[in-house]
């Protein structure tokens, strides 16, 4: 009976042994609990004035750039960096990052609608620039040149406005390439405008031919400009066929074939089969065949009259229209110096030598004369048979007779007259002459000379030494 007592006794004992370390575990428990818990609400509270702390900051900084005090704002990121971990600071550079891509796009805004200006809005970028971990969210610009684009399309705003947006927004760190095309459909979009003014002034000044090649180029995508550059396009087909034809006919008149022919070539694409300009066509280039001296042209007929060899001569030469004859002025060289200025008419091949008060080749071979007055007027002389005529029509309305009459150069009429009076004529006046020999009387022994001014046509007569005007 003791032992049993005694085992149920000691089971006792040990079964409350077992129920104290029960409770003493639960209690152990608990109390670890606890303390996790007490730990993670400090590593909660700790955090939380972490993110606290870094937002606060980031409100600063974007309150500093917001109000323009961006020297502030530089100095203040610069001290964040030296304060901060890199964690803290990779933190706070992420919230900073979505404050000023909200401020930079309400900014955007604001300059497109003239709420800020361009120096405004070029400081705030070049502020976030500095920062030198600061990335701005692209999407959003995206969105803003989108409609900044549309708004400039729809001439809601300038090319000037837009232009410096898109020139100041792609200057942000990080944009690269991204804005690249609202900015170079901005930019293709205003250089079609101008082009299509450009092709306007020219089709108000009936420069129809260029306005046309203008319009041509508007684009497409400008949807707007491009429609009226094809309607004004239609209206300068309409307008050119009168005004070129009556073009092409002025420039006939003045012998400038091939630019008549121009100006039928601007017709040809729009008028094809056009049986008016197909003939006014053949006749221009008829004309050119016969009325175009080419250089060489020019040098076989002033050595056929001249008697020089062909080889001795070079010509410079271009086409001069005087009171609507064609003309080819050339400037004849010999031995590397100017044998002589000829006018060749076009058409009938004749030779004019340049003769005047001061300018003398001695040409001999020539068909008649010619000068340039003061006024750069062109003066053709009469000719040597034109002299004469008018010396014989003198001498008829004094009822004189005479046997004969020759023209004759001044070396072979000086032994007939006094050469100190005729030089002294001769200087007076300033003129150029033809001599005229008239020989009376019986065996034709008397010999009077006339003087007639080649250009003016006055006639003077050479009496007993002296120099009169009749």
């Amino acid at each position: 009976m003791n032992l049993k007592k005694f085992f149920e006794t000691l089971r006792d004992q040990i079964e409350y042994g077992i129920d104290n370390i029960r409770a003493s575990k639960k209690y152990l428990v608990s109390l670890s609990l606890s303390l996790v818990a007490f730990l993670i609400l400090l590593i909660v509270l700790f955090i939380s004035n972490s993110d606290f702390s870094v937002k606060k900051e980031a409100n600063i900084l974007v309150d500093d750039i917001s109000s323009r005090k961006y020297a502030q704002a530089y100095d203040y990121y610069k001290d964040l960096e030296k304060e901060f971990s890199a964690s803290k600071m990779n933190k706070f550079n992420n919230v900073a990052s979505n404050k000023l891509s909200a401020l930079v796009a309400t900014s955007g805004d604001k300059f497109v609608t003239g709420e800020m200006s361009k120096e405004q809005y070029s400081g705030l970028i070049n502020t976030i620039n500095a920062l030198e971990d600061i990335q701005i969210d692209v999407n959003q610009l995206l969105d803003i040149s989108s409609r900044v684009e549309q708004m400039y399309i729809d001439e809601n705003i300038t090319y000037e406005k837009a232009s410096s947006y898109m020139e100041v927004t792609t200057s942000l760190k990080g944009i690269y390439q991204d804005l690249d095309e609202y900015k170079n459909n901005i930019e293709t979009i205003y250089q079609s405008r101008e082009v299509y003014k450009q092709a306007s002034k020219f089709q108000q000044i009936k420069k129809y031919k260029e306005a046309i090649d203008k319009y041509d180029k508007v684009v497409e995508e400008d949807k707007k400009y491009y429609n009226l550059a094809e309607s004004r396009k239609k209206e300068c087909i309409k307008l050119m066929y009168d005004y070129y034809i009556s073009q092409a006919g002025n420039s006939s008149k003045k012998g400038e074939y091939e630019e008549a022919l121009v100006y039928l070539t601007y017709l040809k694409p729009y008028y094809p089969n056009d049986e008016k300009i197909e003939k006014l066509e053949d006749e221009y280039k008829e004309k050119i065949s016969v009325f175009t001296l080419t250089s060489d042209d020019i040098l076989n007929l002033i050595s056929k009259k001249s008697g020089v060899n062909r080889e001795e001569l070079s010509v410079i030469s271009y086409q001069q229209t005087i009171d609507d004859k064609l003309y080819y002025y050339a400037e004849v060289v010999r031995d590397n110096k100017i044998f002589n200025e000829v006018l060749v008419e076009a058409k009938d091949k004749k030779i004019y030598s340049y003769k005047s008060e001061k300018v003398d080749y001695g040409c001999e071979y020539s068909d008649g004369y010619y000068k340039v007055d003061e006024q750069g007027n062109y003066v053709f002389a009469i000719s040597s048979k034109d002299a004469a005529t008018l010396v014989k029509d003198k001498l008829s309305d004094k009822h004189e007779k005479y046997n004969d009459l020759e023209m004759k150069y001044k070396s072979e009429i000086t032994k007939y007259v006094n050469e100190d009076e005729l030089n002294k004529l001769l200087k007076k006046n300033n003129n150029i002459y033809y001599y005229a020999l008239v020989k009376k009387g019986w065996f034709s022994l008397t010999k009077e000379v006339y003087l007639v001014n080649m250009y003016d046509k006055t006639i003077y007569k050479c009496i007993d030494d002296k120099i009169s005007k009749i």
